[in-house]
């Protein structure tokens, strides 16, 4: 497929994060998203890396649905930091008080500045997300160096009080992790994000010229401007984890492993996935993405309700298996389902079948489903066996 130059805009007013793009060899159109950051803060029951994520995607998103605004822009780009320190997020102090008092508890110590990025083609409207990471070590600041900090008015907008690559810097003694999202965005992630369709970052230099790329199915589908995405819920998109891997779930996933007692049997409910859905014609529990506002047991039992017609009152949570991958996990309730209720399919099942645990699985699970079922069989086994 021929990639011509692709043109990005940068769905933010941040001096530094433009500066840093265009050292990169890009020349970014800036439009500032209309997003009630405050708003949709309020509604994320997540930490940090959600927080950063949902604002990027929101921003990003809010620019790609408005044509007008970016009509010159093949990708849209929205970013967002936060400094975590203390187990806590600190954000824009907008004060001298607040900046002053943060700037004191820094010093000598270190904190996690998290950078969520995504990335989203105006035409298709599909995207992907990632969050960058870095320990920021801060020296022993004397009192007259933050007096004269604060007054510089430099720290009272920007995350965690501080600036890298501004009056700041003499005060950071060194950075462990991408030190480009502590600007505020990071090339070097947004280049693996790109890598994971086909797409090379150097199309988006002022310089590029027209390519022959070899694009994996994701990054056709990702360029198909005819069929556009559909956007159920917020955090519907894949994210790049920090594992390396590409998963379905801004704010990670969720399903139920619902079984029931059935003719002396133990089985377990199970889906076919429809061919066009992530992980299509592939065997696994019925589950997706967790909303923003969502908790993993909340989100897990939504997606079930909506690919089974099974509601919550039929179902006994007993247990929960996790499995962690970084900046993504997967959350998987093992539920009693009481025997009898009927599971109705919708658009994104081929088949929903009851499975005989004591007996083979299909041979095409869902990859991620396949690798966790031991430990999930046992969990089921044992909540079953307790009654």
């Amino acid at each position: 497929m021929i990639i011509p130059p692709l043109k990005l805009a940068l769905a933010s007013k941040s001096p530094s994060r433009l500066t840093t793009l265009r050292a990169a060899g890009m020349d970014p159109i800036t439009q500032v998203s209309n997003v009630d950051e405050d708003a949709l803060l309020a509604q994320i029951c997540g930490g940090a890396t959600s927080r950063v994520l949902a604002l990027a995607t929101a921003k990003a998103r809010d620019v790609a649905a408005h044509p007008e605004a970016a009509a010159h822009a093949d990708l849209i780009l929205g970013c967002d930091s936060m400094f975590e320190f203390g187990g806590e997020i600190v954000g824009k102090p907008h004060s001298p008080d607040v900046a002053r008092e943060r700037l004191h508890a820094m010093s000598g110590n270190t904190g996690i500045l998290h950078t969520g990025h995504f990335l989203v083609h105006r035409g298709s409207l599909r995207g992907i997300g990632a969050v960058s990471h870095a320990a920021v070590h801060v020296a022993e600041l004397t009192d007259q160096e933050i007096d004269a900090y604060v007054e510089s008015g430099e720290p009272l907008e920007v995350a965690g009080s501080f600036t890298i690559d501004g009056r700041a810097a003499p005060f950071i003694t060194s950075i462990e992790g991408d030190h480009h999202g502590v600007v505020g965005v990071s090339p070097t992630l947004m280049r693996s994000m790109l890598r994971e369709y086909g797409i090379s970052i150097t199309q988006l230099w002022t310089d590029a010229r027209a390519i022959e790329a070899d694009l994996n199915e994701e990054g056709v589908r990702f360029f198909d401007a005819e069929r556009p995405a559909r956007i159920f819920h917020g955090a519907d998109g894949f994210i790049l984890c920090s594992c390396g891997r590409r998963h379905w779930g801004l704010n990670g996933a969720a399903g139920i492993c619902a079984y029931r007692h059935h003719n002396g049997r133990i089985e377990i409910l199970l889906q076919l996935r429809t061919s066009w859905s992530h992980g299509g014609r592939t065997w696994g529990i019925p589950g997706g993405a967790i909303d923003w506002d969502e908790t993993p047991e909340e989100g897990g039992l939504r997606e079930f309700e909506e690919e089974t017609g099974i509601g919550g009152a039929s179902l006994s949570p007993k247990s929960t298996h996790y499995n962690e991958h970084g900046d993504w996990a997967y959350t998987t309730t093992i539920a009693e389902c009481v025997d009898g209720v009927e599971a109705v399919p919708d658009r994104e099942s081929e088949r929903l079948e009851w499975v005989d645990i004591s007996q083979p699985l299909p041979e095409t699970l869902l990859p991620s489903f396949a690798a966790v079922w031991p430990e999930v069989r046992e969990m089921v086994w044992q909540a079953a066996s307790a009654g």
